[in-house]
């Protein structure tokens, strides 16, 4: 029995060091365009996660969908062609893309063959994945071309046939055959999905469903180490190169192409803000509009069931200071908000206490922390977290923002004998925690400006606001330390009558509508930790000074929004004063000294010494801190103030993009309808753009694209909204303004974009604009009246182009 008890843990042993088997079955010949999983594989990084990979070259006649509904493959790369084999149900899941950027196109060596359509009956080497791949279809498609119209070919995948004109054109990797074709002196003419509009997803991993179900976490092993081998390939793109070439070249290719290969991929995968290997449910979607309008789909794309997005969890630690319940009631709709927006993330709210808050922090467990403004100075000192942002909590209408806070100290009205701070001495106090700044140390200060120590009342931290305030109405204690608006707060809750309650040395402050017994410091910072990466703080950050809380939320959140960090030197003086972390240890204590060198007569001079030193370094200390804090917070104000007109501005033309002007335009829709005005929408489209980037380059349309707007601006009122809301399309929101009016508008625009003579790089070129106006009517959304300019866009392009056209329902 021992020894099959002990054949029995050689074998697991055995099992467990080889990994788990499984295999990866390629669309295409070995090349760098795999780079990442090679590396994943001869770097250890799939054996750190358990697993033994096979990586299986693309042979001909293969069926990739095939290879891994079968069970013969475990994953699979796919082109986005791979949607059509899941509309016909085949059982496979997609779960990450390569290239956010489409690599394939259309490469011919044909002196006659300059454009699209002179494609029509040449014959064309070309796959059947790529054939039906979105981005070459849709570029077909857009000029009218039908896979029947065009000789297609089985593809050789030897560049070479193009030069022996055994073929007219070829679908390539713009990494790969370009290069080749150019160190033969060879002349040759590209058709790019992307110079057409369409910029799909290529080289798409994906598995069966039974993989994905059984074993999400080999899935997900897989897919991290296939990553940390992609980010390494590329950013040593001469190493891999070097491999690929000793050990996966049975194309025969040179080291010079496999590194060129390289660095044209690094551009094509790595997109800023995109994080790698992601893939989106949208762009999807988006994909499969085109192979249902080719008839090559039918129905609805259910991307839920077919794409898993991954997302990264990006925890959020808040203080809960009136406890967990409370706490996800007030945070939970911000973070949906910022999930919303940035599509790649998904983000967390954890609750904490005061001690769990800093373990989370010591022990790296959140991203990002929402706390009070003395627990944020203190981790700050210990942890290295920085702030990105300072909260504008609202009034209790929801009308007002508030950027300071302070403390209320009260007890209950029927108490006769406290009236004032300087009765608190020998009597129950009750507070939140020693970290608590509006539950305790705010209050705390002013105890001590009053004559009343720690030592002078019986105090009792009690956990939370709402804690405090049950112990003062049940007679626990004699006297509350809560945060202002914490009792406006539990009263519209129905929890507390403030009739009840006696507020002790009330002041009062303008624009600062709850009781108060303080001084009112900075609201809530939300910091990043050490460990989270300036690019999400940044993006994180960009969100957050647009957010605004609807007004049915309101009485949900109290939130009202986020500003830039605000100036905590006020609350760093505070601290020092009371000797508070991080200033509890600042200067010297004198008595310590003295009785510690009491015993030495002759070291009385040289304690005397020490103390001056001592004095004089804590005020240098205390004054280089002071500078330090003041110009860090004026340096985080500017950068953020650049971040907030980043977020709302289009990169090229300075005016607002899409997702600004949509958010004014909402507003402005409110006013409308709440004044009863006129409202007028324009959608503008600049004439035959796209031959102005074939003929003069992208530099030339983005000379253009910024000379229409600054032109336009120029025609417009303040009160006008303007915003570019895609490549060359344009829309304009015009407040009080009548059809007639806007008509007219329109129409002067569309006169003087036409008179323009636009210098663009030496190149005078003129262009013409077509304009859709829609007035609003009762609808319910900025959406509806934008599709309503939209259609009568399309009517005025339809109508021959340079024209306005008014939308009718007839």
């Amino acid at each position: 029995m021992l020894k099959l008890f002990v054949l029995f843990i050689l074998l697991a042993s055995s099992l467990f060091a080889s990994g788990s088997k499984v295999s990866l079955q390629l669309h295409w010949k070995h090349q760098f365009q795999f780079a990442g999983y090679y590396i994943a594989k001869e770097r250890g990084f799939y054996k750190d996660v358990g697993l033994d990979v096979e990586i299986k070259e693309y042979k001909s006649g293969t069926d990739v969908v095939r290879e891994v509904i079968s069970g013969k493959s475990t994953y699979g790369i796919g082109r986005s062609s791979i949607l059509i084999e899941r509309n016909k149900n085949k059982p496979i899941v997609l779960f990450g893309a390569l290239f956010q950027k489409s690599p394939l196109v259309l490469i011919s060596t044909n002196p006659n063959i300059k454009r699209l359509n002179d494609l029509v009956d040449k014959k064309v080497m070309i796959t059947n994945d790529a054939k039906n791949s979105a981005s070459i279809l849709a570029m077909l498609l857009s000029e009218g071309i039908d896979s029947d119209q065009y000789i297609a070919q089985k593809h050789s995948f030897d560049y070479k046939d193009l030069i022996n004109k055994k073929t007219d054109a070829m679908a390539s990797y713009i990494s790969n055959e370009p290069y080749l074709l150019e160190k033969e002196n060879v002349k040759y003419t590209i058709f790019d999905p992307r110079d057409y509009g369409f910029d799909f997803y290529e080289d798409i991993l994906f598995t069966s469903e039974i993989e994905m179900k059984q074993n999400p976490k080999r899935v997900e092993a897989f897919r991290k180490a296939s990553i940390k081998g992609w980010k390494w390939a590329l950013e040593n793109i001469q190493r891999t190169a070097k491999l690929i070439h000793n050990k996966y070249n049975t194309q025969g290719r040179d080291l010079d192409s496999l590194m060129q290969e390289g660095m044209a991929i690094k551009e094509l995968a790595l997109v800023k803000g995109i994080p790698f290997l992601s893939i989106d449910k949208q762009k999807v979607k988006s994909i499969s509009k085109v192979f249902q309008l080719k008839g090559l789909m039918s129905g609805k794309c259910n991307v839920d069931n077919f794409v898993y997005e991954y997302k990264r969890k990006v925890k959020i630690g808040v203080l809960a200071k009136r406890g967990t319940k409370a706490t996800l009631k007030r945070w939970n709709s911000m973070a949906k908000y910022l999930g919303e927006q940035l599509r790649y993330y998904e983000f967390e709210i954890i609750p904490l206490a005061f001690d769990q808050l800093e373990n989370s922090v010591k022990n790296k467990e959140i991203d990002f922390v929402i706390t009070n403004t003395m627990y944020y100075v203190f981790l700050e000192a210990r942890y290295g977290i920085s702030r990105i942002a300072t909260l504008l909590n609202s009034d209790m209408s929801g009308s007002e923002s508030l950027k300071e806070f302070g403390s209320v100290i009260f007890g209950l009205s029927s108490n006769k004998d406290l009236n004032k701070i300087s009765d608190l001495k020998d009597k129950k106090v009750g507070a939140v925690d020693k970290y608590s700044f509006g539950g305790w140390v705010i209050g705390y200060e002013e105890l001590v400006e009053n004559g009343i120590d720690q030592d002078d009342i019986e105090l009792s931290f009690l956990g939370t606001h709402d804690a405090v305030v049950r112990a003062v109405l049940d007679g626990d204690i004699e006297v509350g330390i809560v945060r202002t608006d914490t009792l406006e707060r539990m009263q519209s809750e129905g929890s507390v009558k403030l009739s009840d309650i006696k507020v002790l040395s009330p002041k009062e402050y303008d624009d600062f509508p709850y009781l108060s017994s303080t001084k009112l410091y900075p609201e809530w910072p939300i910091a990043k930790i050490k460990h989270t990466s300036e690019h999400l703080a940044n993006k994180l950050l960009a969100e957050l000074v647009s957010y605004e809380v609807d007004s049915d939320e309101l009485n949900i959140t109290h939130l009202k929004g986020w500003t830039v960090p605000l100036d905590y030197s006020l609350v760093h003086r505070m601290l020092k004063k009371l000797r508070l972390e991080p200033y509890k240890d600042v200067d010297l204590n004198i008595e310590d000294v003295a009785r510690e060198y009491a015993f030495v007569l002759s070291a009385v001079v040289v304690v005397a010494i020490l103390l001056v030193i001592a004095l004089i370094y804590y005020k240098t200390y205390t004054r280089l801190l002071d500078t330090a804090v003041k110009e860090k917070t004026q340096e985080l104000i500017k950068a953020n103030e650049k971040l907030k007109v980043l977020a709302n501005t289009d990169y090229l033309t300075g005016i607002s993009n899409r997702a600004h002007f949509m958010r004014l335009a909402k507003k402005y829709l409110e006013v409308a309808k709440r004044n009863n005005e006129e409202l007028q929408v324009l959608s503008l489209d600049l004439d035959f753009f796209k031959n102005i980037n074939d003929t003069y380059g992208h530099q030339a349309g983005d000379c253009v694209l910024k000379k229409f707007a600054q032109k336009t601006l120029e025609l417009l009122r303040k009160s006008d909204l303007f915003g570019r809301t895609g490549g060359e399309e344009f829309c304009i929101l015009l407040q009080s303004t009548s059809a007639d009016g806007a008509k007219m508008f329109a129409k002067r625009i569309c006169e003087s974009i036409e008179d323009m003579h636009m210098d663009c790089d030496g190149n005078i070129l003129t262009i013409t604009v077509s304009i859709g106006v829609a007035s609003y009517e009762g609808e319910d959304s900025v959406e509806e009246i934008i599709k309503k300019s939209d259609i009568a866009l399309y009517q005025a392009k339809e109508n021959g182009r340079n024209q306005v056209i008014f939308y009718s329902k007839d």
